[in-house]
């Protein structure tokens, strides 16, 4: 099916229980090309700190069939769609993605306010993803999130660790993904080695999907969307299946 996974949890994030070594040995046992380590950002309780993410360039060192990406799942910090982590490391990182969390600036806002701002990082050249709109937390405004998804190139995330109880508001989503022509990224949100690459839990949603509007489809898609370079492996990887 798919063939990255863009967004993964280690120990660093404080409440994921795989180092990112074990991460990448799952992802290639279930037959990834990539995946993304995308720790949460300062602004979540247990969070690192920035140091961690401007040190993520030491991933491209790793060498194992599953090849990495540097990334972070950032959170809103402001009204106006900042972040936590300055430019300049998040410029350095492969894959940032925003997502909402009730922790932080946005458990004192009101939905609207949040997707106010959510709309606004959406702007950042920087930001490419917006993480689980659809949630049991805090009720966004997705269909708006998918038009400005459509307008600003990015894309919005089926995550599969958050489906049961959220089916009817997740098929919605989905059709606003087709009638608005809006990026789509589908991930595990694996706070575990062993959730990485399971997709199983996207089987009943699939007719809803097209198949190439799916951004983590393949490391080529993925860097061509992101505008990352290939890491070290894909590139081997690709060419032996070639």
């Amino acid at each position: 099916m798919w063939r990255v996974d863009l967004h993964t949890h280690s120990v660093a994030s404080g409440h994921a229980y795989s180092t990112v070594a074990e991460l990448a040995e799952a992802g290639a046992a279930a037959g990834l090309e990539a995946i993304a380590i995308t720790d949460h950002g300062p602004g979540l309780p247990q969070g690192p700190h920035v140091f961690h993410f401007s040190n993520l360039y030491r991933l491209r060192e790793w060498n194992g069939a599953c090849a990495l990406l540097t990334g972070v799942e950032e959170d809103l910090a402001g009204p106006d769609g900042e972040v936590y982590l300055p430019e300049r490391v998040l410029g350095e990182l492969d894959i940032v993605l925003v997502g909402v969390h009730p922790y932080g600036w946005a458990q004192h806002q009101t939905p609207g306010d949040v997707t106010r701002s959510l709309l606004k990082a959406m702007e950042n050249p920087l930001v490419r993803g917006v993480t689980h709109p659809v949630n049991t937390w805090m009720r966004l405004d997705v269909k708006e999130i998918v038009k400005a998804a459509a307008a600003t190139r990015t894309a919005v995330e089926l995550n599969l660790s958050k489906i049961a109880g959220l089916e009817g508001e997740l098929q919605e989503f989905l059709g606003w993904v087709e009638e608005y022509d809006a990026p789509l990224m589908v991930n595990t949100d694996a706070h575990i080695a062993a959730e990485v690459g399971r997709w199983e839990r996207a089987e009943g949603l699939l007719p809803l999907m097209s198949p190439g509007r799916v951004v983590n489809r393949s490391v080529e898609a993925v860097c061509a969307f992101f505008g990352c370079a290939a890491p070290r492996q894909a590139a081997s990887c690709s060419k032996v299946r070639s």
